[in-house]
């Protein structure tokens, strides 16, 4: 008997904590004998190399996300898969938008990653009219997946989501994957001690306050590596260049596979404003290595009560950050195997399936 298509959808595959949750999700719902496709508007980005060859890659046409609509309907009503999923503010609408008026089986499954935060709110009246939008356009959605319970609340709250729509699944982490990655060789040259961040670079990761906790952190010969890129990057650049210890922080860039460079560090700093459920935590954790956060609804939902995590009391002070990673780099042989597990992919794609479809 043929099991269901299940399709995933997302403007490309470059580096993103939303583009990885996916191919977790479409890599190991391919091993359970399902059809996957794999949609994307642009045949691009690092994380292609992670696909498995098995799922199906449709390629819409090297367009940009605004452009799809046509390509996308064309797409749904030639392959009617019976779940097709997305995730972000723009794809969940277009997703929603392209389905309208199509008499097609497929079951439309969106997922929230984000609250509407700082890099948001600066987007000004866009920002206001894509929250317009998203209470306009969700509830058009058969499914709602919320990534964490701040997500829920953010949905049911701020947009007037009905509860029955919106469903609670955590991202998912393939922890033999983890492993098996973070043993791979570095792409970059590394200094050999150091504290490592990895995400976007971008106002909501907050890290010139990172920046100013490290100058003032009493850790001896420790460097501060950051991983990834984006428009904050020339910023961060030169607010490094004002620091005493510039010659001690190394930014790297945006790399296919972080998980090496965050194996060898002492510890994994996350100062963000705002993180719902983010996934490098749980691959921090899958590595056992110290986290030292901001208290994110995101790093409370996960690092609670978890030894060798520590949490700041705010957002802005530089101090009490430093003070975190003076303690967090002291932390020693410490295992958090007993509290990632809950999060693998083998729990999680099972409550994915069992929830969709």
């Amino acid at each position: 008997m043929m099991k269901n298509k299940i399709a995933f959808f997302l403007p490309s595959l470059n580096i993103g904590g939303i583009e990885r949750v996916f191919l977790c999700y479409a890599n190991n719902i391919v091993k359970r004998g399902y059809n996957v496709d794999f949609v994307v508007c642009k045949r691009e980005g690092l994380l292609l190399a992670d696909l498995s060859p098995r799922v199906n890659l449709v390629n819409l046409g090297d367009i940009q996300l605004r452009k799809s609509l046509f390509s996308l309907r064309k797409y749904l009503k030639e392959y009617q898969p019976d779940v097709v999923m997305t995730g972000g503010d723009y794809p969940n609408i277009m997703l929603i938008f392209s389905s309208l008026g199509l008499h097609i089986k497929s079951k439309i499954v969106i997922s929230q990653h984000n609250f509407y935060n700082i890099e948001v709110r600066d987007l000004g009246l866009w920002a206001r009219a894509t929250l317009i939008f998203m209470r306009i356009f969700y509830p058009l959605a058969d499914r709602i997946i919320a990534i964490s319970d701040g997500i829920s609340s953010f949905l049911v709250g701020k947009l007037n989501l009905s509860p029955d729509k919106v469903i609670r699944i955590c991202n998912p982490i393939d922890i033999t994957d983890v492993i098996a990655k973070s043993n791979q060789v570095p792409s970059v040259s590394l200094p050999d001690n150091y504290i490592v961040f990895i995400g976007r670079i971008s106002a909501v990761k907050n890290l010139n306050m990172l920046l100013q906790a490290f100058d003032i952190a009493k850790i001896g010969d420790t460097c501060l590596v950051i991983v990834g890129d984006g428009k904050e990057l020339s910023l961060i650049q030169q607010r490094i260049l004002m620091m005493s210890k510039k010659d001690k922080v190394f930014c790297v860039g945006g790399v296919s596979n972080p998980l090496p460079i965050l194996k060898k560090s002492r510890l994994l700093a996350l100062p963000s404003f705002s993180e719902a459920f983010p996934t490098i935590l749980l691959e921090a954790m899958c590595l056992n290595k110290p986290i030292v956060a901001t208290p994110t609804k995101g790093a409370l939902e996960i690092l609670q009560g978890i030894d060798g995590t520590f949490i700041s009391a705010g957002f802005d002070d530089a101090a009490d950050f430093s003070a975190l990673i003076e303690k967090a780099v002291c932390v020693m042989d410490i295992d958090m195997s007993q509290y990632v597990k809950k999060y693998s992919s083998e729990n999680i794609v099972e409550d994915f399936l069992n929830k969709i479809l």
